[in-house]
């Protein structure tokens, strides 16, 4: 709650510190709560709204006099020549401090400079350094060097892989050694298991056990010789590899190539930068030349300045002067006529509350006790509410649109009430004009054919550079940057591009690109390509590997016999032991063996792949061979249109750099005064008027609401009113502790004269 009621205008904290201290709200639920006490006891209750009424009119009127007071502080805000009062005033002399600044800050730019460039260029260099890499990325992406890239990689992988010691030559040596193994044990295991089960078998199990001798007899037998899995083939072509392995690893000069694409070119272009660098930093003439550009621009804002606070100035001309403060005093009038309105409505329902003010007891009036009056002074207050309630809206509305809108889409940025609102101000208004001068750009076509609407083309002109300057992040860099830093520093991070300088860099400029693109960049990748080729065509040997028989068989079972899992569990289902080492025999041999033919098959598949994938290396590297001049002129481009307002703008940066001793502080220090001007000493008056003049109507409400119940409790308590009711006493002694018997007597005396 208290960080919204900081936003609010100072005296809208102390009237809703009122509200929330006597309770508004609970006053009207009280109402309404109850409503049928509230008749069925007039007396008591009446006292009750009375001091409730009473106190909302006390805070109508604070409220009021609190407008009164804004209202006051608005008009000297308006009217008065004192800088620290006067909005206008402290404009004038915030535009007097600026020239001054500026009048400084010209005088040290024309002064030379000594300042130290060390950490421009360093930030002038990264930023090549970005650019470069940035150039070599889009190279890699538009010339598709990743899929020769990729190719090249895969293949290597590939022939590294089968290397004599490597892990898939040692798993198919070993499925070789195995496999002759098995094939001249095989015959003893059948041998042995075929005896013991014709001769230890149990006459229970005598059918499965012949089925079983029958089956080994039959089946039990390696289905093709070791020579047929080509392995020693394989193991050559390894051996091979590894004689070339420096051909496969000269391969990576492509890699080399893309990867260092950057470190050339700036290897390159290095004399040329540092050349230009020299030529623009330490030029005395380029720093003339720049200084006369500054003072040109400075010379033309304080023209603007001086413009500015004529108009706004008290003193140049008396004849408007006059015009101007007769205009404030009919403000000041004006408003307090409409102030008096409030304070009319008020002394009506304090005259009603006076009038309907008696005695605790029925027997103690006031003198201007008379009920009926009060009422109607009462509802002739609700009458002016409702008659003048439309006047006041209008003028608390208007004033709330103009200084609502100021104060929430300016003033909060520029003030600092938002996290880094002048930059976001200084967005927001760059690209609003952005986008207008955009639309109106695009409908010249249109006007020129309309005889209702037409736009010059020069007058265009004129009004772009307002957006270069609107770039540069202004406001933020016054009223933020130039607290801590210098005038350079605080303008860094705009960019800035400026026309005026460009005169001074584009020689410069031109030279760098020119240089960028005379660099030969397809003769280092043209030897390489030619390199790797050579290498390829030395490993030619590889594209003879075939072993598609090896792997049609391989992707056989080792044995007659295809399931040996379900044949060993079978021999285990007779529960011989004299089976036990001949079973073992088996799955240790065969079984064991079977089980690896997964793996050999998967080696022997990415083996047999080897000439596919140099096949596709050396396709990729002819078509990449092809396009290799489109792709260098292409990323050659590109990479200018980036690096240009990149380089413009760090150029110009490091022009100016030598103003770096140019201090700004000043300069915040006026522009702040200018905003405080607006923002505060005109606007904070202004808001806080509409503020406490919308309180008032807001409290008209439950006014309204009081009088009206007070109305009718007074008639019904008025002896001489047609609504009057007689109260029963008796029911509500514990409200009124009457007398013992002079009132009884009294009242009786009256009814018999009555009668």
């Amino acid at each position: 709650m208290m960080t919204h009621l900081q936003e609010l205008p100072y005296n809208c904290v102390i009237v809703w510190s009122f509200l929330t201290r006597y309770r508004i709200s609970f006053w009207i639920l009280f109402v309404v709560r109850n409503h049928q006490q509230l008749f069925l006891k007039p007396l008591s209750i009446f006292k009750l709204h009375t001091t409730q009424d009473s106190h909302i009119e006390a805070l109508n009127l604070a409220a009021v006099v609190l407008a009164f007071i804004n209202h006051h502080l608005f008009h000297e805000a308006l009217a008065s020549r004192d800088p620290r009062i006067g909005a206008f005033s402290q404009a004038n002399l915030s535009l007097i401090e600026f020239e001054e600044a500026l009048k400084d800050m010209i005088q040290m730019a024309k002064n030379t400079s000594s300042t130290d460039l060390s950490k421009q260029k360093e930030r002038f260099m990264r930023i090549i350094d970005d650019g470069l890499v940035s150039f070599e990325e889009d190279f890699t992406k538009l010339s598709q060097a990743n899929n020769v890239s990729d190719a090249i990689s895969g293949f290597q992988t590939s022939a590294r892989a089968f290397l004599p010691g490597s892990e898939a030559i040692a798993q198919i040596s070993y499925f070789n050694h195995t496999l002759h193994g098995v094939i001249s044990e095989l015959p003893t295991i059948r041998q042995r298991l075929t005896d013991t089960l014709n001769t230890g078998c149990p006459i229970d199990k005598i059918i499965e056990c012949r089925e079983l001798m029958e089956l080994a007899n039959d089946q039990l037998k390696v289905r093709v010789p070791p020579n047929v899995f080509q392995i020693e083939e394989v193991i050559s072509i390894s051996n091979q590899i590894q004689r070339h392995l420096p051909d496969v690893d000269y391969l990576n000069d492509f890699n080399k190539t893309i990867s260092n694409l950057a470190v050339n070119v700036k290897r390159s272009i290095s004399d040329d930068l540092d050349r230009a660098w020299n030529d623009l930093a330490q030029s005395p003439k380029t720093r003339e030349k720049l200084a006369s550009v500054f003072e040109h621009i400075m010379v033309n804002v304080s023209t603007t300045l001086k413009f500015i606070r004529d108009r706004i100035s008290l003193e140049i001309n008396e004849e408007i002067n006059d015009h101007y403060l007769r205009a404030v005093e009919y403000v000041l009038y004006g408003g307090v006529a409409l102030l008096c309105i409030p304070i009319l409505i008020f002394l009506i329902l304090y005259l009603g509350l006076c009038f309907g003010t008696c005695g605790d007891r029925p027997y103690e009036e006031a003198g201007l006790c008379n009920r009926g009056v009060g009422a109607n002074f009462l509802l002739a207050g609700v009458g002016f509410m409702f008659l003048f309630s439309t006047i006041l809206m209008v003028s608390c509305i208007v004033p709330f649109l103009f200084g609502g809108t100021l104060q929430t889409e300016v003033c909060r940025y520029l003030t600092g009430r938002y996290p880094d609102g002048p930059r976001k101000m200084d967005q927001y208004v760059f690209e609003s004009l952005k986008s207008i001068f955009y639309a109106v750009e695009g409908s010249l076509s249109d006007s020129s054919k309309s005889r209702t609407f037409y736009v010059d083309k020069n007058e265009l002109d004129a009004i772009r550079p307002t957006l270069d300057i609107i770039r540069l992040n202004l406001s933020d860099a016054i009223l933020t940057r130039c607290e801590n830093e210098p005038f350079v520093e605080a303008i860094s991070t705009g960019e800035f591009v400026s026309p005026v300088l460009s005169e001074a860099i584009d020689g410069i400029l031109q030279g760098l690109i020119e240089s960028f693109k005379k660099m030969d960049l397809e003769s280092p990748f043209r030897r390489t390509i030619q390199s790797c080729l050579a290498a390829f065509e030395r490993l030619k040997f590889l594209s003879v590997v075939d072993i598609r028989e090896a792997i049609k068989e391989v992707n056989n079972p080792l044995t007659f016999i295809d399931n040996l899992d379900e044949f060993v569990s079978r021999l285990k289902a007779l529960n011989m032991n004299s089976l036990t080492p001949h079973i073992q025999a088996l799955v240790n041999g065969p079984v064991k063996l079977d089980a690896t033919r997964g793996n050999i098959y998967t080696l022997f598949m990415r083996f047999n792949s080897i000439p596919d994938q140099m096949n596709h290396a050396v396709i990729n590297l002819n078509k990449y061979n092809q396009t290799l001049s489109t792709s260098v002129q292409s990323s050659m481009n590109r990479g200018v249109n980036k690096l240009r307002p990149l380089l413009t703008k760090e150029l110009q940066l490091a022009v100016i750099a030598t103003w770096h001793d140019i201090p700004c502080q000043s300069l915040r220090l006026a522009a702040k005064r200018g905003v405080d001007s607006v923002c505060y000493t005109f606007l904070m008056p202004f808001n806080a008027f509409w503020t406490g003049l919308g309180f008032t109507l807001l409290l008209f409400i439950p006014a309204i609401i009081f009088a009206v119940k007070l109305a009718g409790l007074y008639r019904k308590t008025e002896k001489y009113s047609r609504d009057y009711e007689e109260p029963d006493y008796i029911s509500y002694h514990g409200f009124y502790m009457r007398p013992p018997t002079d009132y009884q007597d009294n009242s009786h005396k009256m009814s018999i004269q009555w009668i």
